[in-house]
């Protein structure tokens, strides 16, 4: 089965949404075109930026990192996601090629999915599917990061 994720609001993104277009239409009154060029900012954010993540038919918040990773450390990820009991080297120390991470994660309900990515013919191609981990293996994850 294939996962997907949906991008959401979250709280944070209409909080700040939120202020910026109250002091635009505070502005408005100040400064008619900058209390203009502040709302709609403050609007076009609200409407456009979705910082959080959703597994489709999941109601868990994840956030998202996405990471370049030294390829020496490419074996010891891949066996980790393959569930082998190994300890994930995350070594950001760029020597060499380079393998690309995703994480979407939510470490208060102790749940992460991964994927690794090859970098070839200057695009990146995956190199796992989607790994769900869950509960002690997704904190071990999420330390890392």
């Amino acid at each position: 089965m294939e996962i997907k994720f949906k991008s959401v609001h979250t709280a944070k993104d209409l909080i700040i949404s939120a202020m910026v277009l109250a002091a635009g239409t505070g502005l408005f009154f100040i400064n008619t075109g900058l209390g203009i060029v502040i709302a709609a900012c403050g609007l076009l954010r609200l409407l456009f930026y979705k910082a959080g993540y959703k597994r489709e038919g999941e109601d868990i918040l994840l956030q998202k990192k996405a990471f370049d990773v030294a390829h020496s450390c490419k074996d010891s990820l891949k066996g980790f996601l393959e569930g082998k009991d190994v300890d994930p080297q995350v070594n950001t120390n760029l020597n060499g090629g380079v393998i690309r991470m995703e994480v979407w994660y939510n470490p208060d309900a102790a749940i992460a999915y991964a994927q690794l990515f090859d970098f070839s013919d200057y695009t990146y191609e995956p190199a796992t599917e989607i790994v769900e981990l869950r509960g002690p293996r997704a904190g071990k994850l999420i330390s890392k990061l």
